[in-house]
């Protein structure tokens, strides 16, 4: 059976792979729908590459909802200087025909779970603001949503600050209401996630396939690797395709069942995700399911073959 996903997403380079990865497994995921939040760009950005990237990919069936335009207390900060202005690095998709839908994301989420025979998981890979509005709105969603994999956080270290991580970081008090919300929750955080990517070899090979999907995906990933962030490092991660692959491939993670706190002050510490490693959680206690360690080659082959897979589906 197909496990039920909604994209939440913010795109950026690592969700564009992310996205066109999930697509390239729909035969194991039905993704039900797709909702932005302003986090690595501006909403207008990150909207219009969902809608330019689903048409792309050739899957103009997917809904779409624009979601919040900015944090729930917090000022918009942005990352154009990881992503590129468009958030797409040097890369041009083709002009977007394609129309979000009228409702608000977080309605939108609502009726597509309530509406949905079966449950569903959610897939945030950017800031959880628009998740922590869902469940603070409409609480009844809880009953069938089976679990929450998200890209965010670290068992220690940042990547905008020496311990904060970009999404959790960017929204604190959104992340407190979902970790909070007593649900099952996947943290993909970078514990994980900067292992998780391509050398610089692997993008060139990608550019010089002769399919589309290729070409985009090593482009994108070249500017990653020429940027000063990336510049020095052996690969560029692919920090959200890691929610897609636990979901495909979870035998590939190990993982500790742990309390999770989020930093929400305003000193040195905000948005650090702070794990309770004292205290494992059984599997009747609640808790924060943190993905600790994965096997690289594995993620490599599986996410390098699901690319050339689009590049075969879409000659």
């Amino acid at each position: 059976m197909k496990r039920n996903i909604i994209l939440d997403c913010d795109p950026g380079i690592d969700d564009a792979i992310a996205i066109t990865f999930a697509i390239a497994n729909d035969d194991k995921l039905n993704i039900l729908g797709m909702t932005t939040v302003a986090g690595n760009l501006s909403s207008d950005v990150v909207t219009n590459n969902a809608l330019a990237l689903t048409e792309f990919l050739g899957r103009e069936d997917i809904p779409i909802a624009r979601g919040a335009r900015q944090p729930l207390l917090r000022v918009l900060s942005t990352a154009g200087d990881i992503h590129g202005k468009k958030g797409l690095g040097t890369y041009e998709l083709p002009a977007n025909k394609r129309a979000e839908e009228k409702e608000h994301a977080v309605v939108f989420m609502r009726n597509l779970i309530m509406n949905c025979e079966e449950k569903v998981t959610l897939v945030p890979t950017g800031p959880l603001t628009n998740i922590a509005l869902l469940l603070h709105m409409y609480p009844e969603v809880k009953e069938k949503i089976d679990l929450i994999c998200l890209m965010g956080g670290a068992s220690k270290g940042g990547n905008v600050t020496k311990t904060g991580e970009f999404n959790i970081w960017a929204d604190p008090e959104a992340a407190s209401i979902v970790y909070k919300s007593g649900l099952p929750i996947v943290m993909c955080g970078l514990d994980v996630t900067v292992q998780c990517g391509f050398s610089r070899e692997q993008a060139a090979y990608l550019q010089s396939r002769e399919g589309r999907i290729s070409k985009m995906c090593g482009e994108m990933l070249m500017f990653y690797l020429n940027s000063p962030h990336y510049i020095d490092k052996p690969i560029a991660s692919i920090h959200d395709a890691s929610t897609i692959m636990y979901l495909l491939h979870p035998e590939l993670y190990k993982s500790v069942r742990i309390d999770v706190e989020i930093d929400c002050s305003e000193n040195l510490n905000r948005g650090m995700t702070v794990c309770d490693f004292e205290h494992e959680c059984t599997k009747d206690e609640a808790g924060i399911d943190v993905l600790m360690e994965v096997d690289t080659k594995l993620f490599e082959r599986y996410l390098m073959e699901s690319i050339e897979e689009m590049d075969n589906r879409l000659v």
